[in-house]
C-alpha cells in the first residue's frame, strides 16, 4: 500500500485548520514494524521531541494518535528501515508534487475525518 491512501484530512484541536494527517496505528502497520504498537508509539512519539498539538494529537474519536506529515517524515527517518526508506521517499515526491495526486481528485482519496 502507498503512504498516500493512509493520509487524512483532519481538523487541528489547536489551530482549528483542517491539516492533513497520518495515523499513527496506519503508519504502523504499513512499516510493518517486528516492535508493537504501544513500543512504537512510546518510542517514535510520546519519548521524542515531536510537539504535542503542533506535531501530533490524540484523537479519542478513533483512539490513535494523528501524526502530521514532518512527524511522519521524522519517524520514518529514525525508524532506519527499507520499508521506512520507501515511504519516506514516497512522502518526499508528494511533497515536491504538492499534494496534486491527492488534493485535485476533489479530495476523494482524503478522508474528511
Amino acid at each position: 500500500m502507498k503512504i498516500e491512501k493512509i493520509i487524512v484530512r483532519v481538523q487541528n484541536p489547536k489551530t482549528k485548520k483542517r491539516q492533513l494527517f497520518i495515523s499513527a496505528k496506519k503508519l504502523h502497520r504499513l512499516l510493518d514494524s517486528d516492535v508493537s504498537y504501544k513500543t512504537f508509539l512510546e518510542t517514535n512519539v510520546l519519548w521524542s521531541r515531536l510537539r504535542e498539538d503542533i506535531d501530533y494529537h490524540f484523537s479519542k474519536k478513533v483512539d490513535t494518535y494523528n501524526l502530521s506529515i514532518c512527524a511522519v517524515q521524522a519517524i520514518l527517518i529514525m525508524e532506519n528501515t527499507e520499508q521506512s526508506w520507501i515511504l519516506f521517499n514516497e512522502m518526499t515526491d508528494l511533497i515536491n508534487d504538492g499534494f496534486s495526486s491527492i488534493l485535485i481528485k476533489g479530495d476523494r482519496n482524503v478522508s474528511n475525518k
